[in-house]
């Protein structure tokens, strides 16, 4: 084994796109912020903020607000706050004319507290209690009932504009780390912003002075993710805190040397028990070493080859002990949809997915329609019945991950569409649609009585899926509405009680849940 879990240290999650560097920024960043949360920057841009020059940067928990040049860290909008995120179609008159036909002007709805006083544009930084300098967003007390604030958001107005490329900076730290940023736009971005809070929610109106930025995609994609995330954590009484490397960065160099130790390992062992050992320390580094998906994701031949396993042990070979071949499928499982998770901004998963006229997507929804097999003497044996109903769990989740790269995340350039998946899997309806078949009585069987927050996040991704794919191919539809049309309204009909309330993602399961809904009881 390469030992990758221990080498790998917190090192920044460089990438293969056009940056924009701020070399003073990044050393402000890197001192004041936990190196976990440091390391997971998405990307950062200038803006003004009460006729004042800033400096914002976006991260998978939240969103900063910095001086410029940053002394200190202002303001903190945690993305777990934000209840909807839309564009609006109009042209704001405060702007010159060559700015105001580039404008795209992002709403953003928030949490807010009716007992607090209504932001304006001229309350001053101290009105607000919370801010970020004092709780790293790292930690699970983060959040608008520990803050003190009544609103998610610190901050009033956001204006400039950002030209230019930057180049790849050098920070000059012990381990000599390269930070390569994401620059939002390649002809510049800027940004305007006015709050305003009503009752228990706030509004916060974000202009991007470009046609062609990435930000409205990948705050997106994030505040989705820390959703989930949120969720996810409500199972948890312990506080969340970031995890801290044991010793030093290592540089980049090392850290692809030892995913390349790894994945030459992966790809030349035959024997299960060593493999699922090499999977398991592979998803490890995955889930605690964000760099390790970009290395992934340039590495087309493991990805490859995990997606080919999948098919093989889907189908049983009888060569092992089908439990343990069950096993090894949800842990594959579980790791490509790790690998899937938080990438949507690395340019490498598109171009991997759409290459070879999308070779690597139309083998994973191949494998999807592949069902799994279990010997008849096997069907009733409970260790195995428990490992279908698990490895189920798994698979909608790795295919709420494909559906949703397609759906909303950035393209970066490639021809990775909707229609393409669409397409794919209607010529594969035969085999699919009993895929899709289990995930709706799954979710039924949820939807019949209460659930925990993990099941909240399955009742998500289920009908996050249905309702874009049945709603996008008649076909399958067609299909999903003859055989569930009926218990679908029945048990569907009231899912507030259903899902576990308060949590981040409740009210966008309630939606794509009465989105089906909606879609079943049409004639």
């Amino acid at each position: 084994s390469s030992g990758i879990n221990a080498e790998y240290g917190d090192e920044s999650w460089v990438m293969d796109v056009p940056k924009t560097s701020n070399e003073k920024l990044e050393t402000f960043i890197k001192r004041k912020l936990p190196s976990v949360e440091f390391s997971q920057i998405r990307c950062y841009e200038r803006c003004v903020v009460d006729k004042a020059i800033r400096l914002t940067l976006l991260t998978p928990r939240a969103l900063f607000i910095t001086d410029n040049p940053p002394r200190s860290i202002h303001y903190t909008l945690n993305l777990e706050d934000v209840l909807s995120i839309n564009l609006v179609q109009d042209l704001p008159d405060f702007l010159d004319d060559t700015n105001r036909l580039k404008t795209q002007h992002i709403l953003l709805h928030l949490k807010g507290d009716s007992s607090k006083p209504v932001l304006t544009k001229s309350m001053s930084s101290s009105s607000f209690v919370s801010q970020s300098s004092e709780v790293p967003p790292g930690s699970s007390d983060v959040s608008p009932s520990n803050s003190g604030s009544g609103s998610s958001l610190r901050a009033t107005l956001w204006q400039d504009v950002f030209a230019g490329r930057g180049k790849t900076r050098n920070l000059g730290d012990d381990d000599s780390l390269s930070l390569d940023r994401l620059s939002l736009s390649d002809n510049g971005s800027g940004s305007g912003i006015k709050v305003e809070q009503n009752g228990t929610s706030s509004e916060l109106h974000l202009l991007l002075l470009t046609d062609s930025s990435l930000f409205y995609k990948l705050l997106q994609a994030a505040t989705l993710n820390e959703k989930i995330a949120a969720t996810r954590r409500l199972n948890f009484t312990v506080p969340n805190k970031p995890i801290t490397a044991s010793r030093k960065h290592k540089k980049s160099v090392v850290q692809a040397r030892l995913y390349n130790q790894l994945s030459a390992e992966i790809c030349s062992c035959s024997l299960l028990e060593d493999r699922f050992l090499l999977i398991k320390e592979l998803h490890s580094a995955a889930t605690l070493n964000p760099p390790v998906k970009r290395f992934f994701w340039k590495d087309a031949d493991l990805c490859l080859e995990l997606v080919r396993e999948m098919g093989r042990y889907r189908r049983h070979n009888k060569k092992n002990n089908r439990a343990d071949e069950l096993e090894y499928l949800i842990l594959l499982e579980s790791c490509l949809a790790e690998m899937f998770r938080e990438s949507e901004h690395l340019p490498k998963r598109s171009i991997l997915l759409a290459a070879h006229s999308h070779s690597l997507l139309d083998l994973l929804l191949e494998t999807f329609s592949t069902s799994v097999s279990v010997p008849s003497y096997l069907q009733l044996d409970s260790e195995v019945v428990s490992l279908e109903g698990e490895l189920l769990e798994y698979t909608i989740a790795l295919l709420f991950e494909v559906t949703i790269a397609v759906t909303e995340h950035p393209r970066h350039g490639t021809d990775l569409a909707l229609s393409h998946v669409i397409a794919s899997l209607e010529r594969l309806s035969p085999s699919f649609v009993p895929l899709l078949s289990s995930m709706v009585e799954k979710g039924l069987a949820l939807l019949s009585r209460s659930n925990s927050a993990h099941q909240t996040v399955t009742i998500f991704h289920i009908f996050y899926c249905l309702d874009v794919i049945c709603s996008t191919s008649e076909a399958i539809g067609c299909a999903i509405k003859a055989k569930f049309a009926d218990d679908i309204k029945y048990y569907c009909s009231n899912p507030t009680t259903r899902i576990v309330r308060y949590s981040p993602l409740q009210s966008l399961a309630v939606t794509r849940v009465s989105n089906v809904v909606n879609w079943m009881s049409k004639k």
